[in-house]
């Protein structure tokens, strides 16, 4: 018999379960509070009850859903202490992760993406409104992802990652611009200046302002949806 053959890899059904729940969530196709019945997702997607068991276990350890005792499990909404918690852990990592491409070798090349992300920011705006929101997001998402995947540090981006989930759920839940653009381009260019200046103070005042921005707007919405999103 003929050897050497490559093992067919086959994609783990709970990933895939994992992925199209998640998406689902991320959307709010499924609510607040909302039950996800097992048996129900596993009629849906053709798989048995074990992927869909094992996707959820992934996707209460993300946070994204509650398994309550003798209940169920439940979708779980963003409370104004969570928004606190997630920009507090947000503010350390991006403040770190600055301090460190200020002192790294590769502030140069680092900086000139930075830079590239901002211009690519400022075709999806005028000064007044957003052409394209979508688009200028996840060019704002790729700014910030420069810095901290800089560092390096895998801990620190997987960390910052699970952050991204529950920003883009505020995000989806209240679809308008956080703040005008004019002042986001202000403070990322701020930003931008310190680092490549390799000035950590006024790279840690840039970063605060920017980050406090977001924040409080975000409060605000959760406090106007009734204290949860």
């Amino acid at each position: 018999m003929t050897r050497g053959f490559t093992p067919i890899q086959h994609t783990h059904l709970t990933d895939q379960v994992y992925d199209a729940v998640r998406a689902r969530i991320l959307s709010r196709a499924i609510k607040i509070d909302e039950q996800i019945n097992v048996d129900e997702v596993a009629s849906e997607l053709q798989v048995s009850r074990t992927p869909v068991i094992d996707a959820i276990k992934r996707l209460a350890s993300d946070g994204l859903v509650e398994v309550r005792a003798r209940r169920g499990t439940f979708v779980k909404g963003i409370t104004e202490q969570d928004a606190v918690e997630i920009f507090q852990v947000r503010e350390a990592l991006e403040l770190y992760s600055a301090r460190f491409v200020i002192h790294s070798p590769e502030n140069p090349q680092v900086t000139k993406k930075m830079r590239a992300l901002i211009d690519e920011m400022s075709g999806f705006m005028s000064d007044s409104e957003f052409k394209d929101y979508l688009a200028f997001s996840l060019a704002d998402s790729a700014f910030h992802n420069t810095l901290i995947d800089a560092c390096n540090n895998q801990r620190m981006k997987l960390s910052y990652e699970n952050l991204n989930i529950y920003m883009h759920i505020m995000r989806s839940h209240y679809y308008r611009p956080l703040v005008p653009p004019k002042r986001v381009h202000a403070e990322h260019l701020a930003i931008l200046k310190a680092v490549v200046s390799k000035d950590d103070a006024a790279a840690e005042r840039a970063i605060c302002q920017h980050l406090a921005s977001t924040r409080e707007k975000m409060i605000g919405n959760i406090r106007n949806s009734g204290g949860v999103l």
